[in-house]
């Protein structure tokens, strides 16, 4: 049973139509008039994701990917530009696996990456994809078996500190 809080938002009464996702496989976002905390077009908003957790099925999308990309959209299709919109991943832990090359994640889960068109349509769209190169080293991930629109990192929790300390807000999946 769904929960009021999770029901899509346009199936409530009068509600406008969704804004297309900017990023495909991306959720559409609605607009709701006089929405308190509605996106500024002249805010800078800088967010980064800690994306630890891999995805309940090898076909489904990392949510941390899945969110980052509905987020962008969503401030995006409100009017946002580009230029206000300041987005990071630093991916470590299990969820690593969703940044495998489709070579490399056929191999390991039997099904191509369904990751990776959303990570280059996130690099494309001026996010910075990073990796724990700590993580990959004490798992021994070759680096080259990784999609090439990550980027290695020195580590995760320095990362997010200095994003942090750079005025980024973090959310964690």
């Amino acid at each position: 049973m769904m929960s009021i809080l999770n029901a899509p938002i346009a199936h409530c009464a009068d509600a406008p139509a969704p804004v297309p996702a900017m990023i495909s496989g991306a959720y559409p976002y609605v607009p709701i008039p006089g929405a308190a905390a509605a996106p500024d077009k002249s805010r800078v908003y800088k967010v980064i994701f800690n994306v630890t957790r891999a995805s309940a099925k090898p076909e489904e999308l990392v949510e941390g990917i899945l969110f980052a990309a509905t987020d962008l959209s969503a401030l995006r299709g409100q009017g946002v530009p580009a230029s206000n919109t300041k987005f990071a991943l630093i991916f470590h832990g299990p969820a690593v696996d969703g940044l495998l090359d489709n070579a490399d994640y056929q191999a390991k889960f039997g099904v191509s990456n369904p990751n990776l068109a959303m990570l280059s349509a996130l690099k494309r769209a001026g996010a910075d994809v990073l990796v724990c190169s700590q993580f990959i080293g004490a798992m021994k991930i070759d680096p080259a078996k990784l999609t090439a629109d990550v980027s290695l990192a020195s580590e995760a929790f320095i990362t997010l500190i200095t994003y942090q300390n750079n005025g980024y807000a973090v959310l964690e999946f």
